[in-house]
């Protein structure tokens, strides 16, 4: 048997049902007692990090703030012990049950209403309790893993992750944020807490852990997993490699040492390095920087330093460059670059950029052109990603996979900044919190990036959790919007199926004024009413049919003489009577309505001309209230995208047609509106009753909804695109390297050109 062979030893471990039963038991009972004892721990010294916090934060002012935060986590420390408890608890019952919950759900199920009515100090305790999760697993990944098989084992083989497993590091954060959650003190103070748990908490938590882990251990639970290391070994990431072990690379573009790249990693570098060679050559890129055989290029080490230096505090060019368009990034990069090397003792006359150090600027400059200039970036979101520059270029020298791997921490983060960034204009207070935690998010980046990219992850970890929340706003908005054109979609085919019901019977068809009032106004709007309700072939709706049938056979027997109308007259009030009541129309006014077409019927059964003229002043408003209703739809609808205005003449390549007709719900597009300027959008919904596609913004509100046809016209105008791709990184990457295929095909259409002169 191997030394990881995960069968238990059948000597010592449980073999009945009644002894797996208690092994859960005691397992249960010493999770939750040593758990609750590391939370107390903690809150035991809570009194004192408030009051430490409060002094440094300065001025009485803040004094009462914290005090009554102090007071109130003194008098409810119990009750915040006995919640954390039961939440672990009511875990572990859906654990034992063979019903494993998420951290999420778990989280969900302790919340009151939806997403919509949930305060910003819930949504921030939220993204703090993931947080504390993710920083408790960083230390107890190791002994999580065990316990996760163990427990698994004897809960029966259930399928259990580190965020299903009953005592993982998520559940325990969330059930922190239960047992806090009574507690009356502002959402700053709550989030200071988390942030001393996120210190305190995990030493202890890994300390309960490994005693649950050792009691299974001991009662027979696959005794033969591997043994933990001693944690008085400290198993840090191994650093990436120091600066000054790269060197400058061969002329095809090869590797530095320290760089371990796949054969076919390293000839994506070269075939980038000799597009980007081609590309310095065009009249498209910026002046070729000063190379020759006295200079000495800047090394590695150096180059690292330089970019330090720029990384905490843009360079004013570099700032200009940012916020216009007209300007190059690269060049002003590289020009500062040269400059500050002068900071090193480096004569900046006498220095050039080594090759792999000049790709790496070009590449990173040319990407964040195409991304300041295509995305909606405008004031301090455009200067926020524009301060990324310096860092990515420091990234893009230590680790070149970060233009080959998607899920290269640096790229994600990059996605998730500009997409908090993008037609973020700060005009309401998600909006602007959202602002500022992508500014923290780049000041802590330009503040403590060195030459580990680990940083990145962390950031990208703790940014993604608040964008999670961010996204849920959004989802609730886009859903929104979909019901409300939904809603809007079926008044319209209700309103057109009373229509064409109404036409059909009157096609050819006089009726004195006030029947043709009820037919017009009171009878097709019972059945829009119906329709909504029932459906059109609901019982109702066909009595709604039945019963205007039925007032025009009245119109019809008047003709006939008044022995004809007066089998039928007797009918009328019971006929009319739900017609109008739809509409709101009843006691008196109902009865007024019913005498003044019984009046008509009889003076047509008679022979009389009796217009009557009371009754189409009374009900005169009823156009008018569907005039009104269409005028506030056309008010209310703020779509900034100008649709086709001559529907008849629509002209559109059928492949285009095609395309949207396949276009899947979540893809990105962009409106190109009036003044030039793309407006991205997402396809949120299609309608299954139009088939009009339905775009939100960003934010998740609406800005168009449109036929396929209408679409496939603006593509034809140039008014409207399908993008290749949405993430910020991914689709700038795509241009850059368009720019420089493009380039290349020039310079060796040019040269074939002189070859053959």
């Amino acid at each position: 048997m191997s030394q990881t062979d995960p069968r238990p030893n059948p000597s010592s471990a449980p073999s009945t049902a009644a002894e797996t039963a208690a092994v859960l038991e005691r397992t249960r009972e010493l999770a939750i007692a040593r758990l609750t004892e590391a939370v107390r721990a903690v809150l035991a010294i809570a009194d004192d990090a408030l009051f430490d916090f409060m002094q440094k934060s300065g001025g009485n002012s803040n004094q009462p703030h914290f005090l009554d935060a102090m007071r109130e986590l003194r008098r409810r420390r119990g009750e915040i012990e006995d919640g954390f408890a039961a939440q672990l608890r009511d875990v572990w019952r859906r654990f034992v049950a063979r019903e494993p919950i998420t951290s999420e759900d778990a989280m969900g199920a302790s919340l009151s209403g939806d997403l919509s009515l949930l305060s910003e100090d819930e949504m921030e305790s939220q993204i703090a309790a993931r947080m504390l999760g993710q920083a408790m697993q960083k230390d107890c990944s190791a002994v999580s893993q065990q316990l996760m098989q163990r427990l698994s084992w004897i809960g029966g083989r259930q399928e259990l992750d580190t965020d299903t497993s009953p005592i993982s590091a998520a559940h325990i954060a969330v059930a922190l944020r239960a047992g806090l959650s009574p507690c009356e003190m502002p959402g700053d103070v709550k989030l200071i807490l988390f942030k001393l748990c996120e210190r305190e908490l995990p030493k202890p938590v890994v300390a309960a852990l490994d005693e649950i882990n050792e009691s299974l251990l001991r009662a027979g639970v696959l005794p033969h997993l591997r043994a933990l290391p001693s944690r008085s070994v400290s198993r840090a990431p191994a650093p990436p490699p120091a600066a000054d072990e790269y060197r400058e690379p061969s002329a095809s573009g090869g590797a530095r040492p320290g760089e371990q790249y796949a054969p076919n990693e390293r000839a994506l570098f070269a075939t980038l390095h000799e597009l980007l060679r081609g590309w310095r050559q065009t009249e498209h890129a910026p002046p070729p920087m000063p190379s020759a055989a006295h200079l000495r290029p800047i090394s590695s080490n150096e180059m690292i330093s330089v970019l330090s230096l720029l990384q905490s505090e843009i360079p004013d060019g570099v700032r200009a460059a940012i916020q216009d368009p007209t300007q190059s990034v690269v060049q002003r990069i590289k020009g500062e670059v040269l400059a500050n090397s002068r900071r090193l003792g480096i004569d900046p006359e006498k220095a050039c950029l080594s090759p792999v150090d000049e790709d790496a600027i070009d590449l990173v400059g040319m990407l964040f052109d195409v991304l300041l200039d295509e995305r909606q970036l405008k004031g301090s979101a455009r200067e926020l990603i524009g301060r990324m520059v310096v860092p990515f270029i420091k990234v893009a020298l230590l680790d070149r996979r970060m233009f080959l791997r998607k899920e290269h921490p640096a790229r994600r983060l990059l996605n998730s900044v500009a997409e908090a960034c993008e037609g973020n204009d700060g005009e309401t207070p998600a909006e602007r919190t959202l602002l500022a935690k992508a500014e923290e998010v780049v000041q802590r980046l330009s503040m403590e990036f060195n030459e580990n990219v680990a940083i990145f992850q962390t950031l990208e970890e703790e940014f993604r959790c608040f964008m999670d929340q961010h996204r849920k706003r959004v989802d609730l908005a886009e859903r929104r919007a979909s019901e409300a054109q939904q809603g809007k979609e079926r008044l319209e085919a209700a309103r057109a199926y009373a229509q064409a019901e109404l036409d059909k019977r009157l096609a050819d068809t006089a009726l004195p004024p006030a029947l043709d009032v009820v037919m017009r106004r009171y009878w097709t709007h019972h059945l829009v009413v119906l329709q909504l309700r029932e459906g059109v072939e609901s019982a109702a709706t066909q009595s709604a049919l039945a019963c205007g049938d039925a007032l025009l056979a009245m119109a019809q027997a008047a003709h006939g003489g008044e022995a004809a109308l007066a089998a039928l007259l007797p009918q009328l009030s019971a006929g009319m009577l739900p017609i109008l009541s739809s509409s709101g129309c009843v006691g008196e006014a109902a009865d007024t309505l019913v005498d003044a077409v019984a009046d008509e019927l009889r003076a047509m059964a008679a022979g009389k001309v009796q217009p009557i003229t009371s009754v189409p002043e009374l009900f005169a408003d009823g156009r008018a209230d569907e005039q009104d209703d269409r005028r506030a739809a056309a008010t209310n609808d703020t779509s900034p995208v100008r649709l086709v205005s001559d529907r008849s003449k629509l002209e559109f390549n059928p492949e285009d047609v095609d395309a949207l007709q396949k276009l899947p719900v979540g893809s990105w597009v962009e409106f190109i509106d009036d003044q030039g300027e793309a407006q991205p959008a997402k396809l949120s919904w299609i309608s299954p009753i139009s088939s009009r596609l339905l775009f939100v913004n960003r934010r998740g509100l609406r800005v168009c909804v449109a036929s396929v046809e209408e679409l496939a016209v603006m593509m034809h105008e140039q008014r409207f695109s399908i993008r290749g791709a949405n993430a910020a990184f991914e689709r700038a990457m795509h241009q850059v390297l368009g720019q420089l295929r493009a380039s290349h095909e020039r310079t060796a259409g040019a040269t074939g050109n002189r070859a053959s002169a």
